[in-house]
């Protein structure tokens, strides 16, 4: 694969920042986000499939430096990230007599991310880690801005905290052993975040081939910087989540529902996909988007294979049922983004998400349905 320089970004919040670095065969900058942070104890967590195809070689160069390290996994899947498998974790680090000389390195997607971050919050009361996503959409995504925890049978993401890595090293070699559908399940949230904030970076994920993205590697590249850099903008500006950050949350009410109904067996992009398509919809019914730019979502989507017609796989009573327990409700009652145009929000009052009666949600998943 053709070496792309590396693109960098940082995140700053409160009183600590962290470096973004974003390119291919990222070694050095591995070594060099490690050795800042001056741990003795390295431990990475990886899932079974990261384990087998990129640990070792990670393992070896940290040892090569000096550093003891230890790889601790659990099986691959978002039905494993969970408590049982974070008590697991945290069992074997104090198994293995791991101190506050430890630092994590979550090697994974964003369930390994999710879950390894949520260790470090938690282990000994908070050790710094280091994100080094493997797949699209944790590159482009989960593997930015703190967010970690685990799922429970009651929700996607219920239990977790805020706490930001150390550095995110985004290396996209890793990508090669990635599928078509891996892919997309990365680039439906970068079209979220330009449909939602930034309209003239669409083209450049529509002109990215999912079956080869590493034949294009500086559109690649483009295309993840420019995602990570809405979302960096937007968590510098409310870490917490308690308004502007929900901008992010675009599709994922109605898309986490329908994650759930499916066992987590439907990867999270093309769940999101579907709650874009929803919750598109939702803002042409309540007038606040015109029914031009509804088509458009509609058809960008559709050239990844998200189409409304899956949705008929899981009831809508079945879906606002589940919506009720989404964590972004407040006081009981669920909140939406709604898109005002191709590119940007509908806020009022200065709000970013809003509530929307289960009546125009019904409407809106039936009318989909039948499309």
């Amino acid at each position: 694969m053709v070496k792309v320089s590396p693109k960098r970004l940082s995140v700053r919040v409160r009183d600590t920042s962290y470096p973004i670095i974003i390119g291919t065969h990222l070694e050095k900058e591995l070594i060099s986000a490690v050795e800042r942070e001056g741990k003795s104890r390295v431990a990475i967590i990886a899932d079974t499939t990261t384990r087998k195809l990129f640990s070792g070689r990670i393992a070896r160069l940290l040892k090569r430096k000096g550093r003891s390290v230890d790889v601790l996994s659990f099986p691959t899947g978002e039905q494993n990230k969970n408590m049982k498998t974070v008590a697991r974790l945290q069992h074997s680090l104090l198994e293995k007599r791991f101190g506050r000389d430890t630092l994590i390195i979550a090697l994974g997607g964003g369930v390994v991310g999710d879950a390894a971050g949520f260790v470090a919050a938690t282990y000994l009361r908070g050790v710094p880690y280091i994100q080094v996503p493997t797949t699209f959409l944790a590159i482009v995504d989960s593997s930015v801005g703190g967010k970690v925890g685990v799922d429970t049978r009651y929700g996607k993401n219920m239990i977790g905290a805020f706490y930001q890595p150390r550095a995110v090293v985004a290396d996209l070699s890793f990508l090669s052993s990635l599928s078509k559908q891996q892919i997309v399940n990365g680039l439906v949230e970068t079209i979220k975040k330009f449909m939602t904030s930034e309209k003239r970076s669409l083209p450049l994920a529509l002109k990215l081939d999912p079956k080869r993205p590493l034949k294009m590697p500086r559109l690649l590249q483009e295309i993840a910087y420019r995602s990570v850099r809405i979302k960096a903008r937007v968590v510098m500006s409310d870490e917490e989540e308690k308004n502007e950050r929900r901008i992010l949350n675009f599709g994922h009410t109605v898309g986490h529902a329908i994650e759930l109904l499916s066992r987590y067996r439907l990867p999270h992009g093309f769940a999101v996909g579907y709650g874009i398509l929803v919750e598109t919809k939702i803002s042409e019914l309540l007038g606040v988007l015109s029914a031009k730019d509804c088509r458009a979502v509609v058809s960008y989507l559709g050239r990844f294979g998200i189409e409304a017609s899956a949705i008929k796989k899981y009831p809508v009573g079945k879906v606002l049922q589940a919506i009720k327990g989404d964590k972004k409700a407040r006081r009981g009652i669920p909140h939406y983004v709604l898109l005002k145009s191709i590119g940007s929000v509908y806020t009022k009052g200065g709000q970013y998400a809003h509530p929307v009666p289960d009546a125009v949600v019904r409407k809106a998943y039936l009318s989909l349905q039948g499309a």
